[in-house]
């Protein structure tokens, strides 16, 4: 049997089609796969934030969807996935968080004017004094420190009139 050149010519610009969309789609699926991976990453996010504040004002100082973070909820950061978009970065900071810049972190303690890091807290986050403390931790960046029993953070205090910027972690 014979195929005529018409019934050729159809089957020829057929094939072509077939063989363009089967290309563009692939083309598109590869194109859409970082954000597909992106949007089934299930790892909740945090930041540190671009802007500083006072201590009064730390437990409003993270995006919607998102609050201040207590150490033990960012103990971990391996588990987490640094949002990178609403974060403060640094030039090697890669998809990570940056290694060097301190941010206040909740303790977990109760309200009072503590002394030392992990339990002062200007007065649970409500006072911008001089007289009272705060503590704020980093990721450690030097590698060859000697450990603790928050490593891979280091912590310390600051007073709470002092700017500077806030841990925060997703809902």
């Amino acid at each position: 049997m014979r195929m005529s050149r018409l019934n050729w010519s159809k089957l020829v610009t057929t094939s072509r089609r077939i063989v363009m969309t089967v290309l563009l789609a692939g083309l598109g699926l590869t194109i859409c796969l970082p954000s597909l991976a992106d949007a089934l990453d299930l790892r909740r996010k945090f930041y540190l934030t671009q802007g500083t504040f006072q201590g009064n004002q730390a437990l409003t100082a993270c995006d919607k969807g998102f609050h201040m973070a207590s150490l033990w909820e960012i103990f971990d950061p391996s588990n987490l996935k640094y949002d990178t978009t609403r974060g403060q970065t640094l030039a090697d900071s890669g998809s990570g968080p940056p290694g060097d810049l301190f941010g206040w972190i909740r303790t977990g303690v109760g309200n009072a004017n503590a002394v030392g890091p992990g339990v002062a807290n200007c007065f649970t986050w409500t006072s911008a004094s001089v007289n009272d403390d705060g503590t704020i931790v980093l990721l450690e960046p030097t590698w060859t420190a000697s450990s603790t029993a928050i490593s891979p953070w280091r912590a310390t205090v600051l007073t709470c009139n002092n700017l500077t910027n806030v841990w925060c972690v997703q809902h």
